[in-house]
C-alpha cells in the first residue's frame, strides 16, 4: 500500500472561543477529558497506521510544541489565511514525499480510525487525488454541501454562503478529513482560490481537481464524527461523547 502521512491544522486562533471562555489560549489544546482536542486527532491517526505526523502551529505555536513534543514534525503558518494557506505553508516539507496525506483539523477530534482506514483504502482503490469524509445531516446548516451528478459522481462542494436554494437542501456534507495525493495537491495548490473573506479554503482544491478531470471520492461517516469545537458549549458536547465512547 502506498506510503501514508499526517497533517494536523492547528494554527487557528479560535477567537470565537476565546470570546466566550476568556483568554488567550490554543484551541487545540483545550482538554476533554483531561487530553487536549488535538491530543484525539493525533491517536486516531496513530490508531489508523499513521506514525510520520506533522502538525501546523501558528497561534501561540511554541505552547503548542511544548504541550505536544518532539515526537512531531512542525510547521508554522505565520498568517491566518484559512486551511488552503495553511496546507500551502506545508510544502516545503512534503517536497520529496511521494505518498499520501490524511489531512485533519486539530479542533476535530470525534473522527474514529475507522474512517481514516476507509479514507486511505478508498483513495488507493479509486485512484482518487482527493477523498473526504462525507456524512447525511438532517440540518446541515453550516457546512458545505457535496454536490454530485446524476451517476453520483462528485462535482463539487459548494460553501453554504455560497449555494443557491437546491445546493442548500442537499443533505450530504463535508466532513473537514481528507486524503489527498501529496504530489498533486503540492503541484496545483497555486491554484487555489482566494474566497470574499479573503480566505484560502482548502475544499477549493476540489474544483481544482475536477477541472483537471480528476478523481474525488468520499467515504461516508458517523455525522457525530464532523463534530468540531469552536465554542465551549461544543467543547462540552463532545466532552459528553467521548466520555460516552469510553464507557
Amino acid at each position: 500500500m502506498s506510503e501514508f502521512r499526517g497533517l494536523i491544522l492547528a494554527a487557528g486562533k479560535g477567537s470565537r472561543f476565546q470570546s466566550e471562555a476568556g483568554g488567550a489560549f490554543p484551541k487545540v489544546l483545550r482538554p476533554v477529558l483531561g487530553k487536549p482536542l488535538v491530543g484525539y486527532v493525533v491517536d486516531t491517526m496513530k490508531q489508523a497506521g499513521i506514525d510520520d505526523i506533522t502538525l501546523i502551529v501558528g497561534f501561540q505555536a511554541e505552547q503548542v510544541m511544548r504541550e505536544m513534543g518532539s515526537s512531531y514534525s512542525y510547521v508554522r503558518q505565520t498568517e491566518q489565511k484559512g486551511s488552503g494557506h495553511a496546507v500551502a505553508c506545508a510544502k516545503d516539507a512534503f517536497e520529496s514525499f511521494d505518498g499520501h496525506l490524511i489531512i485533519m483539523c486539530g479542533d476535530s477530534p470525534l473522527f474514529t480510525a475507522d474512517t481514516i482506514k476507509r479514507l486511505m483504502a478508498e483513495q488507493i482503490s479509486s485512484n482518487a487525488v482527493i477523498t473526504l469524509a462525507s456524512a447525511g445531516l438532517e440540518e446541515p446548516t453550516g457546512y458545505g454541501r457535496i454536490v454530485r451528478d446524476s451517476d453520483g459522481r462528485i462535482i463539487g462542494i459548494v460553501e453554504e454562503k455560497c449555494a443557491t436554494q437546491s445546493e442548500w437542501a442537499i443533505k450530504e456534507v463535508n466532513g473537514g478529513a481528507y486524503a489527498f495525493d501529496s504530489r498533486w495537491l503540492f503541484s496545483n495548490i497555486e491554484a487555489m482560490a482566494i474566497n470574499e473573506a479573503n480566505e484560502y479554503n482548502l475544499t477549493d482544491m476540489v474544483r481544482v481537481a475536477l477541472e483537471q478531470g480528476r478523481t474525488v471520492s468520499a467515504v461516508n461517516c458517523d455525522p457525530s464524527e464532523l463534530l468540531g469545537v469552536n465554542t465551549p458549549a461544543q467543547l462540552a458536547v463532545v466532552e459528553e461523547i467521548v466520555r460516552g465512547r469510553n464507557q
